[in-house]
């Protein structure tokens, strides 16, 4: 063709190239190094001796900080530690003293009964607490009634056996103006069974608590009007009873109150009532009301001990 080039001897032709099998060419493909364009530092050149020196010095700088605060904390600890110390030593002192005291005798004389300032104070003290404790007992009663000689029997309706009797007092009473009315007490059975049902012996008392206080207040003004009242239904068997309508005491005020009753029989004194659970004593007409708390007031009024 008149060609001056040079043909190598490497060369093939499309052709040839295409079934002539491939090789692995991965060894001549160029690999960009790690970390290049960067300064590269050889690992054996030796750091500079200043710049040692400085990192160590720094290093014992910070160390040297550690231990002084160390060094505080051990002498705080050391200070309470010494100041726990001396307070054992000095409690183990107090009770080795309380051991090693003698432990002296009371002698109580024989003839001297009189109490001493602290206890006659303590007394009082007692006296007072009691008096302010049955006080907020009784307040809390300021709603209830406490009825005797009602008749019972088995079965029966207390509510109704109370609205009967408020309504024979002149008093309208419902149903829903009862709190509670029950029985209170050991039944009496010394005398067995009565007829229809009806309890022997003595009834027991009936305990009513109303809705409200005036209507308390209206039953007991109704039954002290009509001082001898007799209650009788056609639901309750026996005769016609006397009935007693009285304000509801607690236990201490209810033994005082009858210690109150029997000295004035013996002494011959008029009056004794109870007035918002609270007792009273009269000699007789135009003499002052005396009111009672303790047995003290009892020795104070009567001028005589309890019974």
């Amino acid at each position: 063709m008149g060609l001056n080039a040079r043909v190598p001897s490497t060369w093939l032709c499309p052709t040839c190239k295409a079934a002539a099998p491939r090789r692995d060419n991965s060894d001549n493909t160029p690999v960009k190094p790690s970390g290049a364009g960067e300064e590269d530092v050889p690992l054996d050149q030796p750091l500079d001796v200043a710049v040692q020196l400085s990192l160590l010095r720094a290093d014992f700088g910070s160390v040297r900080d550690e231990v002084a605060g160390l060094r505080v904390e051990v002498a705080r600890f050391n200070d309470l530690l010494g100041s726990v110390t001396g307070r054992l030593d000095v409690l183990e002192e107090k009770v080795r003293r309380l051991e090693e005291r003698p432990v002296e005798p009371v002698v109580v004389e024989v003839g001297d009964s009189s109490p001493s300032a602290a206890t006659v104070e303590l007394r009082q003290t007692v006296e007072r607490l009691q008096l302010e404790l049955n006080d907020r007992d009784q307040d809390a009663l300021l709603s209830d009634l406490d009825i005797g000689h009602v008749p019972e029997i088995k079965g029966e309706s207390v509510v109704h056996t109370v609205t009967v009797l408020a309504a024979k007092l002149g008093v309208t009473l419902e149903q829903r103006d009862v709190v509670f009315a029950e029985r209170v007490g050991a039944a009496d059975r010394r005398a067995g069974e009565g007829a229809e049902g009806e309890a022997g012996g003595r009834p027991r008392r009936v305990v009513v608590r109303l809705a409200r206080r005036q209507l308390r207040d209206e039953l007991l003004q109704a039954a002290r009007v009509r001082r001898n009242f007799t209650f009788t239904d056609d639901s309750l068997p026996g005769p016609p009873r006397r009935v007693f309508v009285n304000e509801r005491l607690t236990r201490t005020n209810r033994l005082l109150f009858h210690k109150v009753r029997e000295l004035c029989r013996q002494h011959q004194w008029r009056f004794s009532w109870t007035k918002r659970g609270r007792i009273y004593a009269r000699q007789g007409e135009g003499k002052p009301a005396c009111p009672i708390r303790s047995e003290t007031d009892i020795e104070r009024v009567f001028g005589t001990s309890s019974v």
